[in-house]
């Protein structure tokens, strides 16, 4: 039984991390690896399925989209944007929420309450909303969606920390800590962040995940990248207009987003498993 549960464990995080590599790579080496420049038009070969059908144009693997352009290099094209905000966008809410926890759960009082209100408050404002406003009124291009969705996200890095916060600030070494003079600052860097790291990679890679979602819901509103910018959203906007001319086109977009957030999820949930102390006991 122990066994079976490690190699569960292991399974998770080799399996989604290989979908998250492979999809980093092809991010990385897009220009490598796509067979057709993502904005060649070609109105001859417009609205053409891809190898499955007989009406399928030679070189085109998963078809044409409606100015005859080559979806299978528009994909990899449009992986680097949605992982560039997703892991950009973690960045910054990470950093944010991590450090206003930390300095809540070893201020306490005004300083406490100050800043978990603020972040219930937030919290009490639906995520997906508030992105669409700031995006709005801020305008759609790849630095202001990571600023909006970073910043959408911050409360939950900072509720987690703020808890681990409160139940480390009481422990020994940093009682020692501050009797020796060490500030917030050094207690933060020093005795509190190395304890919540692992719970942070956790947290972090599983809202890669809620990034990625998100930049593709902005973008299928129209509110990311402009057309013709290579991005998933936009893929699937215009294949929801011809879903029953060219179904293909939506349903590669969409099947290219549930296989790499299948993946980082995959990825996090094995890493949470293996974080956990008591996992090998149940």
């Amino acid at each position: 039984m122990r066994q079976r549960r490690l190699f569960g464990k292991r399974f998770k995080i080799i399996f989604g991390g290989g979908i998250v590599l492979v999809a980093v790579l092809g991010a990385i080496f897009a220009p490598l690896i796509a067979p057709w420049d993502p904005y060649q038009q070609d109105l001859l070969a417009r609205l053409k399925p891809g190898f499955w059908s007989p009406r399928a144009v030679a070189g085109h693997w998963l078809g044409t989209d409606n100015y005859g352009r080559d979806l299978l290099s528009r994909l990899i094209y449009g992986s680097r944007l949605s992982i560039l905000v997703g892991v950009a966008s973690m960045l910054l809410s990470a950093v944010v929420g991590s450090v206003a926890g930390v300095i809540a759960g070893l201020r306490g009082g005004a300083t406490e309450q100050a800043i978990m209100r603020f972040a219930d408050a937030q919290m009490a404002f639906p995520d997906i909303l508030l992105a669409i406003m700031m995006v709005a009124a801020l305008g759609g291009n790849a630095l202001n969606l990571i600023l909006v969705l970073g910043i959408s996200r911050w409360m939950v890095y900072a509720r987690v920390v703020f808890g681990l916060t409160r139940s480390l600030r009481e422990r020994p070494f940093v009682e020692a800590a501050k009797l020796y003079g060490g500030g917030d600052f050094y207690i933060m860097r020093q005795h509190i962040l190395p304890q919540v790291m692992p719970v942070l990679t956790v947290v972090a890679t599983l809202q890669v995940a809620q990034m990625i979602l998100q930049e593709t819901a902005l973008s299928f509103l129209g509110l990311g990248l402009p057309p013709p910018a290579a991005t998933w959203g936009n893929i699937l906007a215009e294949g929801n207009t011809r879903l029953f001319v060219a179904p293909w086109i939506a349903n590669s977009a969409g099947l290219a987003i549930i296989v790499l957030v299948w993946g980082v999820n995959m990825l996090g949930n094995g890493l949470r498993e293996q974080y956990d102390p008591h996992g090998l006991g149940r």
